[in-house]
C-alpha cells in the first residue's frame, strides 16, 4: 500500500503548510516572499483540512479492518496528522 504512504506524507506537508500559514497569519508579516507564501497558503488553507480527515479515516479503517499493518505505515507521521487534525478541528470549530 504505498499509495497510503505517499498519502499520509503528502497530507503532513499540507499540514506542516498549515501550521506555517497560521503563524504567518498571527505575526505581522511583510511582503517578502509574496510568491512561496500564497503557495504556502493555498496548501495549508485549502487542501490540508480535507486531505488530512480522509487520510486519517482511510488509515482508520484500513488498520482497524487489518489491510493495512501498522508496521507498513509510518507511524509517526499518522500520529503526527491525528494530532494536527484535532488542532485543525479545534480552529474550525
Amino acid at each position: 500500500m504505498s499509495w497510503l504512504r505517499f498519502l499520509l506524507k503528502f497530507s503532513f506537508i499540507c499540514n506542516c503548510c498549515y501550521l506555517i500559514g497560521f503563524i504567518i497569519r498571527m505575526v505581522e508579516y511583510t511582503d517578502s516572499y509574496q510568491h512561496v507564501v500564497k503557495h504556502i497558503m493555498v496548501l495549508g488553507g485549502l487542501v490540508a483540512a480535507p486531505l488530512n480527515i480522509i487520510t486519517c479515516l482511510l488509515t482508520t479503517i484500513l488498520l482497524l479492518t487489518r489491510k493495512v499493518q501498522w508496521t507498513n505505515i509510518h507511524p509517526y507521521i499518522f500520529v503526527l496528522n491525528v494530532i494536527i487534525l484535532l488542532i485543525q478541528l479545534e480552529l474550525f470549530i
